[in-house]
């Protein structure tokens, strides 16, 4: 059975109903700039590339001819008109009138900081990337990694000396009808990142709650996963946060977040780019992690990235 890797490129021999979709996430001096390269394949086979673009301010959905779409099929490679996407770091000269923007300059990244990988894990979805007919893969590429390079955004200058970065990234059909997505490297602590995902996964069938979790402090990794055993306990929306709690064996986490709406993002639905998300690319959460009752950390994440689709099967809040 092939791994479904999160690495590569797959929409190579694609013919219909398929997107993938990479999320480059900036940070500094309190402001985060997420651009979103990608492809769909809709029903009739028909390729459309673009970027999104979000920030503090606004989002813009910015598309592209199918011929100025490459990608490279064994390393993380995008090219879309006259901008590049790379482990290497961005070459930006996006200029859209109707939007309003231009974007110019480089980005370039240091050492990429991956989640674990084994054999039963290659990526985030741990067993479930050997399976060929997921509708939603994810992966994450790097929880944080330190910036250099200047922007000019619209005639003005960003420079992201000392900032940091994340990257993740989504393929397949379509995503999850109601989910829950959380982020943040930015904590007081140093060394302390964090992702959360909660969807209605279909399968074979039937459907579950798909947990995936990641805690990483002083690089060392806290994972509560589905497939881990991981359950979510209680989901509350209190003043203006959502409130969760998880639990895996000796590990209790609670995640507050707030909540408020952000900017729209187009999601695919059948490959197509058709469905109106939001997503809020700044707000703040906290944390509590404890083992065996015991708090392992504990602290608030800025510059964190949220979305709420739906409401997720079994809760109400």
């Amino acid at each position: 059975m092939a791994i479904t890797t999160d690495i590569y490129y797959h929409g190579e021999k694609k013919q219909q109903s398929f997107f993938e979709g990479w999320y480059l996430k900036h940070q500094i001096d309190q402001h985060t700039y997420a651009f979103i390269p990608g492809i769909s394949l809709e029903k009739d086979g028909s390729r459309q590339p673009f970027i999104q673009i979000i920030h503090d301010e606004n989002s813009h959905m910015i598309q592209f001819d199918e011929s100025e779409f490459f990608a490279e099929a064994d390393r993380f490679y995008v090219r879309i008109g006259n901008n590049v996407f790379s482990e290497e770091g961005i070459l930006l000269d996006i200029q859209d009138e109707q939007e309003n923007l231009s974007i110019s300059g480089q980005i370039t990244y240091g050492p990429w900081a991956p989640i674990q990988r084994s054999k039963f894990s290659p990526s985030i979805m741990g067993p479930f990337s050997y399976l060929s007919f997921m509708e939603c893969y994810h992966g994450i590429l790097s929880m944080t990694h330190s910036l250099q390079g200047n922007l000019n955004w619209n005639g003005q200058a960003i420079d992201f000396s000392s900032g940091t970065g994340y990257i993740e990234k989504d393929w397949g059909t379509s995503f999850p009808k109601a989910y829950i997505w959380s982020q943040s490297n930015e904590f007081q602590q140093q060394d302390v990142q964090f992702f959360f995902s909660l969807a209605d996964i279909p399968f074979v069938g039937f459907e579950f709650l798909g947990l995936i979790c990641v805690v990483v402090i002083d690089g060392k990794e806290y994972r509560i996963a589905t497939y881990h055993g991981g359950k979510v306990e209680s989901i509350t929306r209190e003043k203006g946060q959502l409130v969760i709690r998880l639990k895996q064996k000796n590990l209790v986490l609670e995640l507050a977040v707030d909540s408020q709406a952000g900017h729209e993002l187009m999601a695919p639905s059948q490959g197509a780019m058709n469905r109106i998300i939001r997503e809020n690319a700044n707000t703040n959460l906290s944390i509590r992690l404890y083992e065996r009752g015991k708090t392992i950390f504990e602290g608030e994440g800025r510059m964190a990235g949220f979305e709420e689709v739906g409401q997720v099967s079994s809760f109400n809040y």
